[in-house]
């Protein structure tokens, strides 16, 4: 038993697809002939087919990156503890989207969470947008507890 191998090229993938699409478009409309069908497909086989082709550049370097993260794992000093840390966030991780996959699945639960939500939405920008005397008192408490987080002088 012998196989026989067939090397298709772009242009006859192309033009397959094409006439394949032309004759599904002939049986719906009914308005075209076999006749007239076939000798549109001879015409579309003879013209070449146009294949495009394109390199994607990004401006992230991977050396610079594999250096960077290099660099930063050989400054830890508790490197056990620094593996500890990253394992249980990738389990906590699996754990959360375990539970919101659940609560998810529950048929009412997710459109009350959307209503609770969009009421929210609605009274933190009643609260704290609207008006310019409150915007103000937002971004005091925005400085304030910035100034706890990095440290700052009280």
């Amino acid at each position: 038993m012998a196989t026989s191998m067939k090397i298709v090229s772009n242009k006859a993938i192309a033009s397959a697809a094409v006439s394949s699409r032309r004759t599904g478009l002939a049986k719906r409309s009914g308005a075209i002939s076999a006749r007239s069908n076939v000798s549109g497909l001879r015409k579309l086989n003879k013209e070449p087919a146009r294949s495009t082709s394109f390199i994607a550049r990004s401006g992230i370097d991977g050396d610079e990156i594999l250096a960077t993260v290099t660099e930063k794992w050989e400054s830890v000093e508790d490197k056990p503890q620094a593996i500890l840390y990253a394992g249980g966030a990738v389990v906590a991780v699996v754990l959360v989207n375990s539970v919101v996959g659940a609560v998810n699945s529950l048929p009412l639960l997710p459109k009350v969470f959307e209503l609770v939500g969009l009421g929210y939405s609605a009274w933190f920008t009643y609260k704290y947008l609207l008006f310019k005397s409150s915007r103000a008192e937002l971004a005091a408490d925005i400085e304030e507890l910035k100034a706890k987080i990095a440290g700052g002088s009280e």
